[in-house]
């Protein structure tokens, strides 16, 4: 088969590979549709830990059933499917606590853990366990399906920042996982959205995800939000960047008492304005990968109640994928969520 192979820092190869055979449990599917995330963009720059080559990345996707190992009764080939990519243990103190998500001992299909890597979906097909797998009806396409994995993490974190009804929410950083916080917001009855971006397209984007207002980080957004709010403050703060400056603006934005939930991983350690974020009694609350929330995605994309397609920007055949991962690293790449595809 064909897959587009990381060999290291900005070295991405489209080669031919062993098609791998499902064992017992396990299913191997025919990649339609993968989406590049940005954290596939950092391995391939070089300067993320969890991509280590030689690795074919790509955890968001969605395919169909080529073959069944032996023992697998809850697929039949040809089945359209969607893949909780998250392999927990199920026995460490995490995973009986609930939290699978920060499973001490998971693997992530496309990535490297401390657990070992596993290959993913940017190829002609993926191996996954049988049990990972979740049928999907059709009604949308292979790309929109793709989106479920993003999509889990702004669910998750409206989850864990309470009832927005009625709040005011800021969302800081509008690519995928901040648009999608944006939507989920919208769906979540927030009464203000302040979306927050340094790139004014996709600001615009942001208001068709149902952002109430868009600011770019040159403006004032301080007395902005103090305007909108009557001098208190936001209620929430999404930190979709992960930045000391992305940090500590949410800090100085959010009301007293107010929480500020982080969900991006731009910058692994950051200065941070720790005594100000201490007399706010400010709420912190990180937010990493899902539990349950892809499967509770999936209903709300099918029952309609989510557009989620809407910030996909391009589409491209998957043997481009060097030329395109070579494209969005640079300067001037203006790409939300590129979707990579097999006939």
């Amino acid at each position: 088969m064909k897959a587009l192979v990381y060999h290291g820092k900005e070295d991405l190869r489209y080669e031919d590979v062993t098609t791998p055979k499902p064992k017992e449990g396990e299913v191997l599917l025919k990649v339609k549709a993968v989406s590049i995330c940005g954290s596939d963009l950092a391995g391939y720059r070089g300067i993320n830990p969890m991509r280590v080559p030689p690795l074919i990345m790509g955890h968001e996707f969605s395919g169909e059933v080529a073959e069944l190992g032996e023992g697998v009764t809850n697929a039949k080939i040809g089945d359209k499917v969607g893949v909780i990519t998250n392999l927990f243990c199920g026995k460490c103190a995490a995973c009986k606590a609930g939290l699978t998500n920060i499973c001490e001992n998971r693997l992530i299909i496309g990535t490297t853990m401390k657990a070992g890597s596993y290959d993913g979906a940017m190829a002609d097909y993926v191996l996954v366990p049988a049990e990972k797998l979740f049928k999907l009806s059709g009604r949308h396409s292979f790309s929109e399906y793709a989106l479920l994995e993003p999509l889990s993490t702004g669910l998750r974190a409206i989850k864990l920042a309470g009832d927005l009804k009625d709040k005011t929410v800021s969302v800081i950083g509008c690519g995928p996982i901040g648009l999608l916080t944006v939507m989920c917001s919208k769906h979540f009855k927030a009464k203000s959205i302040v979306a927050v971006d340094i790139l004014d397209a996709r600001l615009e984007m942001a208001k068709k995800c149902g952002a109430t207002h868009t600011l770019n980080s040159k403006d004032n957004l301080d007395a902005f939000t103090r305007e909108l709010t009557d001098d208190a403050g936001v209620d929430v703060v999404f930190d979709a960047v992960g930045s000391a400056a992305t940090v500590n603006l949410g800090v100085d934005i959010v009301r007293l008492g107010g929480k500020v939930v982080w969900v991006g991983l731009v910058q692994p350690q950051i200065d941070f304005e720790y005594k100000h974020a201490v007399v706010k009694e400010i709420t912190f609350q990180g937010v990493y990968l899902y539990v349950t929330e892809m499967e509770e995605g999936l209903k709300l994309l099918e029952e309609g109640k989510l557009d989620i397609g809407k910030i996909i920007t391009s589409e491209y055949p998957m043997s481009e994928g060097p030329r395109i991962f070579k494209e969005l690293i640079s300067a001037d790449a203006r790409d939300v969520k590129v979707i990579l595809k097999n006939d």
